[in-house]
């Protein structure tokens, strides 16, 4: 489980940063790829959002520290998961 938690907060984070570029990119040259990146973020972000659930007692994690990963820091969620030591 905690396999597969490293593995989802990975590709989250990736998808971010290139739902990130696709956005600039929509706004800058003209290729709009928001519409197809925007969906496959939001599945793995509820994805991150179930697995962490589903492992918060293994993480170890405090409640604050678990809602600000959640919410504003998705981003480095990875970062969190792969720090945690399991």
């Amino acid at each position: 489980m905690m396999r597969a938690l490293r593995v989802v907060a990975l590709l989250e984070s990736l998808s971010f940063a290139v739902l990130l570029v696709g956005s600039v990119l929509k706004r800058t040259t003209g290729p709009d790829l928001v519409p197809v990146l925007g969906p496959v973020h939001g599945a793995l972000f509820v994805g991150l959002v179930v697995l962490v659930l589903a492992n918060l007692e293994r993480l170890r994690w405090a409640a604050w520290f678990t809602l600000v990963m959640l919410t504003v820091g998705s981003p480095g969620a990875h970062f969190a998961v792969r720090a945690t030591r399991t």
